[in-house]
């Protein structure tokens, strides 16, 4: 086996240069701190023509929208799949992973239930149903919602 300096020298390429270059691609990606309400990385999702596809890991996740909710100061821990509302929404697992590791988180807008607006009490992110009913699976539309919303619907 040879080298990898050998392995760079048969395409032509110097080590140096491959380094200066590989430094400077790595300068220009900005972290996005930024996680949808899906529970997974805004950088995770693409955006094309009004199509979104959330591709966290392996498993692909089926937002169809993409809504930054909150600021966290890792976004690896937000690897999580959805199961239910609350406790069992990716984006509260996130969460509780985050504040497990001591690490920050902040909202970016105040939270409220996205039904009535309350901005008191328990407001949990919710997978719902495309008939507006709180589902126990990712479903690829979420809500955040107040304990009342949740059982009213």
């Amino acid at each position: 086996m040879t080298s990898a300096k050998d392995a760079l020298a048969a395409m032509g390429i110097g080590l140096e240069e491959a380094v200066q270059a590989d430094t400077r691609l790595k300068e220009r990606q900005v972290r996005d701190p930024r996680i949808c309400l899906c529970g997974h990385a805004i950088n995770k999702h693409i955006n094309e023509n009004g199509i979104v596809l959330c591709t966290p890991s392996r498993m692909v996740c089926p937002c169809k929208s993409v809504r930054a909710v909150i600021e966290v100061e890792d976004t690896r821990k937000f690897l999580r799949k959805t199961t239910g509302p609350g406790v069992e929404h990716a984006l509260v697992r996130g969460i509780a992973a985050l504040a497990d590791m001591g690490k920050e988180a902040k909202w970016i807008d105040p939270i409220k239930c996205d039904r009535c607006q309350a901005t008191e009490g328990r407001i949990v992110p919710c997978p719902i149903t495309e008939g507006k009913q709180v589902a126990y699976k990712a479903t690829g539309r979420d809500a955040l919602l107040c304990e009342k919303c949740m059982e009213e619907i």
